[in-house]
């Protein structure tokens, strides 16, 4: 149900805790064998000093990122169970909740709701982006993304230690297209498996760092994607207004933990305005 998330956003749920677990366990093998050699009785010039140290680090990234994401989809940011109060001047009327709705909330037909400040529908995890979990959204990538490098450093040293009598090119033609390297035989299935990892982190940590970079400048400017399309700032209030008015009070430590409470200043229902600037009267003409 919508109103939950759970049954709609089983599916996605389950996925990323899997893929958070095999990440995990994949960077922990990665440790060790970076600690204990390559299993020929050789050991890595680079052999990672404090694996526990690193895996406690990664385990803490992956934790605040995965308790996030669970955070971010039961937290609904929806009008359901909101009493809205009658149309006040900027409301508009949704006919498919066949509602009233204050500015700022528009209807998403993934959810089949109206979403409070909806910024847009999250496919990944099933869930509208909207007042009550932009929160857990923007560290999700945060820490989805440090997790996510963390994890293609430790996988690229592997790499490279299993590439060392492999030339640079080889090298760069496994990071780039391990599948291709694999097929003619010029990699092992280690190397390969260690190689992909790679690739993928890259890829989601690229991807989480864009989302998190423009999402960022949205809240630092009060903005939602929509409004920033529309070049509409007049719910930009300054960048500390602006930070407080997301992610609450204490929005400058709820990036360490999802568990730190940080109430929210409003209702999700009524936004100040920035004042409007007064135009500077005409200059009279001296005769």
């Amino acid at each position: 149900m919508a109103g939950n998330g759970w049954g709609r956003n089983a599916v996605p749920l389950c996925a990323g805790v899997a893929l958070g677990g095999a990440l995990a366990l994949e960077v922990f093998v990665v440790l060790v064998r970076l600690r204990r050699g390559d299993g020929n009785g050789h050991e890595h010039e680079k052999a990672q000093p404090f694996p526990f140290l690193s895996l406690a680090s990664l385990l803490f990234l992956l934790g605040n990122a995965l308790e996030n994401a669970r955070r971010f989809v039961t937290a609904s940011p929806s009008t359901r169970g909101v009493m809205l109060a009658g149309a006040g001047q900027g409301w508009d009327y949704c006919y498919s909740c066949q509602t009233h709705v204050p500015p700022r909330c528009t209807h998403c037909f993934s959810c089949n709701v109206c979403v409070l400040r909806r910024d847009h529908h999250c496919t990944l995890l099933g869930q509208c982006l909207g007042y009550q979990n932009y929160r857990y959204f923007l560290c999700l990538l945060l820490h989805g993304a440090a997790a996510l490098l963390f994890g293609c450093l430790l996988n690229a040293s592997v790499v490279m230690s299993l590439q060392q009598e492999g030339s640079p090119v080889q090298t760069v033609l496994l990071l780039v297209m391990p599948w291709l390297m694999l097929l003619i035989g010029q990699v092992s299935v280690t190397t390969f498996i260690y190689a992909f990892v790679t690739d993928v982190c890259m890829v989601g940590f690229l991807f989480c760092t864009g989302f998190l970079l423009f999402h960022s400048l949205l809240t630092l400017r009060g903005q939602t994607t929509k409004e920033w399309f529309e070049g509409n700032r007049q719910y930009d209030l300054g960048w500390q207004s602006n930070l407080q008015d997301v992610l609450g009070e204490q929005w400058y430590l709820v990036w360490l933990s999802p568990f730190i409470t940080s109430p929210l200043p409003g209702d999700g229902i009524t936004f100040q305005t920035r004042k409007p600037r007064s135009e500077p009267l005409p200059k009279s003409r001296d005769f």
